[in-house]
């Protein structure tokens, strides 16, 4: 675009749908990172996933990492890993 006031109907169309779709979905208040992962499930990257939420990129990363070392499951403590039979 060679002009800075130009808009990118494109890009505004992609986030209506997007918004659209978590609506439809029934995910209009649902937790950030639900919200997230389901426009990034639907193609959007992390950054734009997060404006359309109401976040920022970072804040989502943040949030995403978190949530995986939360999920992570922890090591058993003294254990060898070996079963007994």
């Amino acid at each position: 675009m060679s002009d800075s006031n130009e808009t990118n109907w494109t890009a505004v169309a992609a986030r209506a749908q997007a918004y659209q779709a978590l609506h439809l979905a029934g995910l209009s208040e649902a937790p950030l990172l639900v919200k997230t992962g389901f426009l990034m499930t639907l193609g959007l990257a992390r950054a734009e996933a997060a404006v359309l939420v109401g976040s920022t990129d970072e804040s989502v990363r943040v949030a995403m990492s978190r949530a995986k070392k939360k999920a992570a499951p922890q090591p058993s403590n003294g254990g060898t890993g070996a079963t007994d039979a």
